[in-house]
């Protein structure tokens, strides 16, 4: 399949994005997540089921940059939890299609958590479907999808995925 005209220029900024944003979360920085998205962003953490049925549920559904900010500061000094670790592989973007200045992409992940106590387990896999712009800060996510796979996650999804 060849990608849409003009689009291979693009694909090594959006390899960029998707890298760091892992590279973000993986490190702890989860201050510096809400700064990937723009302000009205949606991001959602969805099961695949409910996706594919255009069900509205999800895990996980913030509307905006501030909603993302107030996540951040519920994961990090509002929520009691055993602290543990996040590794984010990542799979390459597909550019799906641009339309108005929107690229329509996606990505398989896997999201491994480690505690130092116990051996890594899988926290969540699936794909990301995103919708990124341009922005004078470069490309940032208008819209990211988290679509796990499995019916049943973890009952307490902290850290973003």
């Amino acid at each position: 399949m060849n990608a849409p005209h003009g689009i291979e220029a693009d694909w090594p900024r959006l390899q960029v994005l998707y890298a760091t944003y892992g590279r973000v979360l993986d490190s702890g920085e989860y201050p510096k997540w809400p700064e990937f998205f723009v302000d009205d962003a949606i991001y959602k953490v969805q099961s695949r089921e409910n996706f594919d049925r255009g069900l509205p549920l999800a895990a996980i559904a913030l509307e905006s940059k501030a909603m993302l900010q107030d996540r951040v500061i519920g994961a990090t000094d509002t929520i009691f939890h055993d602290p543990y670790y996040q590794r984010h592989v990542i799979g390459a973007p597909l550019v799906l299609e641009v339309t108005e200045g929107v690229i329509h992409s996606e990505a398989s992940y896997l999201v491994i958590r480690t505690r130092r106590d116990a051996m890594p387990e899988i926290l969540s896999v699936g794909r990301y479907q995103d919708k990124v712009v341009d922005t004078a800060d470069g490309y940032r996510f208008a819209e990211r999808l988290c679509i796990f796979d499995n019916d049943l996650i973890p009952n307490s999804l902290i850290y973003p995925i």
